[in-house]
């Protein structure tokens, strides 16, 4: 009953979290729409599912660093899953930029209408890189090397 509670207080936290980000972010949205400047709101929409997936991560890290076990970061993982992933956000985020035209890597226009057209691949690619991004930190011995 414990761990029931715990999970359950945590997603109501979440919960919270995400219902004022979504708040917050109506409020960028209606300034942008005001000011003409969008580079807030990209900045906003490229952070907050990094947040969103850290905290997604943050229950089970708690449970793991209470076990005060030796840890150590999964470089593999974290090279493997979560550094495309930030190139994605990286990428996505660069187009809005000041002076972009003249150094944004020219890709082709299928690959710049997924970057730029909406916010359905940076969100899932902030969740992802927010969630992996804590659970590298692993137990020394949980870290398995596979041949």
């Amino acid at each position: 009953m414990k761990r029931f509670f715990y999970y359950f207080i945590w997603t109501l936290v979440i919960g919270f979290l995400i219902y004022l980000g979504l708040y917050f972010q109506e409020q960028l949205v209606t300034k942008s729409q005001t000011t003409f400047t969008l580079y807030p709101l990209r900045a906003y929409i490229i952070l907050f599912p990094i947040i969103i997936g850290l905290l997604l991560r943050t229950p089970k890290f708690i449970l793991e660093i209470k076990e005060r076990q030796n840890h150590s970061f999964d470089w593999i993982k974290f090279i493997a899953v979560g550094l495309p992933v930030f190139v994605i956000l990286v990428f996505s985020f660069m187009h809005y930029l000041p002076n972009s035209e003249s150094w944004t890597p020219v890709f082709n226009m299928n690959i710049n209408l997924i970057l730029y057209s909406g916010t359905t691949l940076p969100t899932i690619a902030g969740l992802i890189f927010g969630y992996v991004l804590l659970d590298s930190f692993k137990n020394k011995d949980s870290v398995r090397f596979y041949k």
